[in-house]
């Protein structure tokens, strides 16, 4: 990792003309907290805070895609992002009374954000603080994720709802034995429930 504050880190990467992309592109993906093997982003993506970012391996991000935030992100294994995705992490403090929000830098509700394995986010999605996208999940396009998203459902809309899941119940169990999930279908039921 490259250990440069999120300022400095951020102006570097603009400063550095567009011809430079691979010298951008190598910056930036060892910048990060951890980042796993064969893990792609698009042109012109940008990550701030970099020092608090986890990705897996086989990670595919579209162009464009903007990750902010001042809490922990932890993105999974083989999980693919269309393109002009964008995560906000972290909330500002709007009850300080005598100071604007804009310089309150801490209290506000700041949760971490979970993408498990296996998740597909469609184009022009934001997910926002304190979101845990369950294993498996499909995000539509232009959806906003306010909440937690159930393992292995297809979610869309603003605010983002589940609209069905990705497959039966039969399926499902074939499809945890096979990639070896950390779930079972009575752990499923569970959520689905809930």
């Amino acid at each position: 990792m490259i250990n440069i504050r999120p300022k400095y880190l951020s102006y570097l990467l603009r400063s550095l003309p567009n011809f430079l992309w691979p010298v951008k592109w190598l910056i930036m993906k060892r910048s990060l907290k951890r980042v796993g093997t064969n893990f792609k982003f698009g042109y012109n993506s940008q990550f701030y805070d970099h020092r608090l970012i986890e990705i897996g391996n086989n990670v595919f991000m579209g162009l464009d895609t903007m990750i902010t935030t001042n809490v922990s992100l932890v993105i999974g294994n083989n999980v693919m992002f269309g393109p002009r995705v964008t995560i906000i992490g972290g909330d500002h403090n709007f009850k300080e009374v005598g100071l604007p929000m804009r310089y309150v830098k801490s209290g506000g509700n700041n949760q971490p954000i979970v993408i498990e394995d296996d998740v597909w986010v469609g184009a022009n999605v934001t997910i926002l603080k304190g979101v845990h996208i369950g294993e498996g999940a499909i995000i539509g396009a232009g959806s906003i994720v306010t909440k937690s998203v159930t393992p292995y459902s297809i979610t869309a809309g603003n605010p983002c709802k589940t609209i069905k899941m990705r497959f039966s119940p039969e399926e499902l169990v074939l499809h945890l034995t096979m990639v070896n999930s950390k779930y079972n279908l009575a752990d499923l039921v569970q959520f689905y429930n809930d």
